[in-house]
């Protein structure tokens, strides 16, 4: 993409200081990155302003500068760098990608949910990409500011950008609507994600149900069948907006407009049959857990809306797989193998994993290695000791936990009356990880999942894992 510095003004809201190009690509954010070329925006965040560092911005090429203050010390970079100032970076930034996305043909595509999104993402992107040219946001660029940043990645030529939302308190997918402004939205499901913030279930699906409520009638919705929240969403939206196109997947619905059913589930794949638009097929996708079936339904549900050919979506399907962290499997040179969801973790995900854990088929020992579920407020110590207890009785031989609610975990292990080897602390410790290490044999199977701050990879780094990178 390419933006003239009058336009940047213009969508900014902005005050021009200086001109020095007139043309620039892409945004950075970054003063450790290559800004050649890019406008350098500085945010200021909880911990770092960037303001401080518009030196180093410019050093590292940045072609423009969009601030809300400029200190007499980087006054010389007037004749380095086209300057804009604006009343606050951070709504500049929104107010920039609105516009931007203004200019764009693609079709926008919202996607949130307290579990799936980042997976259903990938999951739509790849499908569609095999389509037509598709953008998707990389990681969980998901918020106030990474969803505009991820509109102003999207090229002139693509046809379909996927967005993820996310969101932990009320109002927050209201105002990434308006950013984003999107033609097809949907939510996954609604979970105990965020429960600390939120207070509670209810609480979390209407804040949820605010990418229907508040995207454009002509939006086209699609609705989670199989959960009562999502299903319950249908009846508000429908009577906001009468004239809106609504669809709906199920895995026990076989009237939804997708339904998928699992035939058969191994470690490495899930093979379904069902039907899209009442056309029937079957696929076996390279991906693990039967929780993802509601995220593939969701995928091909936005695909066909997409309208894609239906005998592709069936195609595409096959192509589908998880991100980095997420039912990840990994092998080792100690020779076990490792099931890895470390990106995110809350009771509901927590539970759909040990779900699964009984139709993992191996030779040796189940071992369980977990982290920390964040974000939970005044409900962590029950939640967590509901996860010892589950965690005793899903066929593990030896149990591993850290967090800071590991006495909790204790709890729910003895109430389970575990017989097996557990090791629990506060945080990950060298001879945790000797000691989990020495405990492996060739085909045994580690499974290993926590929220993202809890950084469980570090029990994958003890096992010598084979083609896999740290984050």
């Amino acid at each position: 993409m390419k933006w003239k510095l009058a336009d940047v003004v213009q969508w900014t809201n902005g005050k021009l200081l200086s001109t020095f190009k007139n043309e620039f690509h892409e945004i950075g954010t970054d003063t450790r990155t290559d800004l050649t070329g890019k406008i350098f925006i500085a945010l200021k965040g909880d911990t770092f302003d960037a303001h401080q560092f518009l030196d180093l911005a410019v050093k590292q090429g940045a072609a423009a500068l969009i601030v809300h203050h400029l200190e007499p010390k980087f006054e010389n970079l007037k004749s380095k760098v086209s300057i804009i100032k604006v009343d606050d970076t951070l709504k500049a930034l929104q107010d920039f990608s609105h516009q931007y996305r203004k200019t764009l043909k693609a079709k926008i595509i919202g996607i949130t949910g307290s579990n799936g999104k980042t997976t259903t993402k990938e999951f739509t992107a790849q499908i569609l990409s095999s389509f037509k040219k598709t953008h998707y946001n990389q990681g969980s660029f998901n918020n106030h500011w990474g969803v505009p940043l991820t509109l102003l990645q999207i090229d002139a030529d693509v046809e379909f950008a996927v967005v993820e939302m996310g969101m932990n308190h009320p109002g927050e997918i209201t105002k990434l609507v308006q950013i984003a402004d999107p033609d097809i939205v949907v939510c996954t499901m609604v979970g105990s994600a965020h429960m600390g913030p939120m207070g509670g279930l209810a609480n979390i699906a209407k804040a949820k149900s605010e990418i229907y409520m508040d995207s454009r009638e002509d939006t086209i919705r699609i609705f989670n069948q199989d959960q009562d929240w999502t299903f319950d969403m249908m009846y508000p939206v429908a009577k906001k907006y009468p004239a809106s196109r609504m669809l709906s997947f199920s895995a026990n619905n076989d009237k939804a407009d997708v339904y998928f059913k699992i035939e058969e589930l191994s470690m490495a794949t899930m093979k379904i049959t069902g039907t899209i638009a009442d056309r029937k097929g079957s696929a076996e996708v390279p991906v693990f857990g039967k929780q993802n079936l509601g995220n593939l339904m969701a995928a091909a549900t936005i695909a066909y809306v997409c309208n894609m050919p239906v005998e592709k979506i069936w195609k595409a399907l096959e192509k589908c797989h998880t991100a980095w962290g997420r039912n990840q499997f990994i092998k080792t040179n100690l020779g076990a193998d490792v099931l890895f969801d470390g990106y995110n973790a809350n009771p509901d995900s927590m539970d759909a994993l040990l779900e699964n854990i009984p139709l993992l088929k191996n030779t040796g020992k189940k071992i369980g290695a977990f982290g920390q579920m964040k974000e939970l407020g005044e409900e962590s110590p029950e939640a967590h000791i509901k996860l010892g207890m589950k965690m005793a009785q899903a066929g593990f031989s030896e149990l591993y936990f850290i967090g800071e609610d590991y006495k909790f975990v204790a709890e729910g292990i003895a109430r389970a009356k575990f017989s097996g080897v557990t090791v629990l602390n506060s945080d990950f410790t060298l001879e945790m990880g000797a000691k989990l290490a020495q405990s492996i044999s060739p085909g045994d199977i580690v499974v290993v999942k926590g929220s993202r701050g809890a950084a469980t990879e570090r029990f994958i780094e003890c096992l010598d894992p084979i083609d896999w990178k740290k984050k």
